[in-house]
């Protein structure tokens, strides 16, 4: 490497510049030499990813703009499940609900009340529809979180409900 490839620092002709030290200049060119070093493959992946980012960046802000309400595309739900999972591990966690309620507003625990009640509303439809489509009750239990025995009986009552 030539001295004219690197870089030490400002014009030291120019009126008001610091020399630059020899440990400086020793740090400049190390770094030129390790982005220099680097494979091909490798710049260009990190290149693609910036422009990917920021391809990303400019989709959100245009939709944002354009009134989209969830421009990210993010799980509308992930906030619920979080909460949800923690919750399901209080036991290991005492001070999750003090965290909690720090966190929550008056405005929000409406809001999952009222979505709380709406599931819980839907739950019976939600077990007839994964069984029309095939889902053992077993199965459905498990993933709902409810006993084998308390999904069939809203399956009873459902279809009871059904042929009146």
């Amino acid at each position: 490497m030539s001295t004219s490839d690197q870089q030490p620092g400002p014009d030291e002709s120019e009126p008001g510049a610091q020399p630059v030290s020899s440990v400086e200049i020793s740090r400049r060119v190390r770094r030129h030499r390790e982005a220099s070093d680097r494979p091909a493959t490798e710049k260009f992946r990190e290149q693609l990813l910036g422009l990917l980012a920021e391809h990303e960046r400019q989709v959100v802000a245009e939709r944002a703009l354009a009134g989209d309400p969830n421009p990210t595309d993010t799980d509308p739900l992930e906030y619920v499940y979080e909460i949800a999972e923690h919750y399901a591990q209080r036991e290991q966690r005492p001070d999750y609900l003090a965290r909690l309620a720090d966190e929550l507003t008056l405005d929000d625990v409406r809001a999952l009340r009222l979505a709380g009640e709406a599931a819980k509303a839907a739950t019976p439809l939600v077990i007839m529809a994964e069984t029309a489509r095939g889902k053992e009750v077993p199965q459905i239990a498990d993933e709902i979180g409810l006993t084998e025995s308390r999904v069939y009986a809203i399956l009873r009552k459902q279809r009871a409900a059904g042929e009146e």
